[in-house]
């Protein structure tokens, strides 16, 4: 077994018993807030610190907004606008999203996809022609969970959520239950797009680590223009 393999395994163990003990906070919501700081402490030590990783809504330049998003991970070099405990992020500075969840059970899913659903729906705000690599249509967004429903009704649950979606782009790039099973949008040799499920088991997070490099990476964009967010700025000289 690799030493790579090997580490992803033992953090799996560090974030299941992290979440274990958050569980003896009474209160539910910090307990959410806690899991959702143990996946960003993850990232952030996973990744450069040229990534910014923080949390708020999406906004993009026809002031479209998101619903609140539990992780965004941003380009450094594009703005924030701060509004005390929440955030806009440009959906052009935006390199993937994570929703977190306690328990992945059918009301909870549901709520996660309705997130990334709203996420996927924005305007990508990026000329292509300075993109480096394959521009992704839609921002990269991905629902990570400690625990979750069996597999069989999450897949039922998974496949009647995006029953009547006519954009297979909006379909949720990459599901992972830790140490259970991850669901993966792929993108097939014609072009089409299909939705995989696979048994991970253990190998869960880093099957998640390797969709999210990887969806990080083909966001790297170039410079955006500002400009389509600020609107119309042809003042008068004086």
């Amino acid at each position: 077994m690799s030493k790579i393999k090997i580490y992803f395994k033992d953090i799996s163990k560090v974030l299941e018993a992290q979440s274990n003990l958050s569980s003896n906070v009474q209160h539910k919501g910090l307990i959410g807030q806690n899991r959702e700081l143990f996946i960003q402490n993850f990232i952030k030590k996973s990744f450069p610190k040229k990534f910014v990783i923080g949390t708020g809504e999406i906004i993009d330049s026809s002031d479209k907004l998101s619903k609140q998003a539990d992780i965004v991970i941003y380009d450094e070099f594009m703005p924030t606008f701060d509004y005390g405990s929440s955030k806009h992020f440009l959906s052009s500075g935006v390199l993937a999203h994570i929703e977190v969840k306690s328990n992945l059970n059918s009301d909870k899913l549901k709520e996660a996809l309705a997130v990334t659903k709203s996420i996927k729906e924005l305007n990508r705000d990026i000329d292509a022609s300075m993109h480096f690599g394959n521009l992704p249509k839609k921002i990269n967004s991905f629902v990570f969970a400690y625990d979750g429903m069996n597999k069989k009704t999450f897949k039922e649950k998974i496949q009647e959520f995006y029953k009547d979606e006519k954009d297979m782009d909006n379909i949720v790039d990459a599901v992972c239950v830790l140490n259970k099973y991850v669901m993966v949008k792929i993108y097939n040799k014609d072009k089409s797009i299909s939705i995989g499920f696979f048994d991970t088991k253990e190998d869960s997070l880093m099957a998640f680590f390797g969709r999210l490099f990887d969806a990080m990476h083909k966001n790297w964009a170039g410079i955006p223009d500002i400009y389509k967010y600020l609107g119309d700025l042809n003042f008068k000289q004086f």
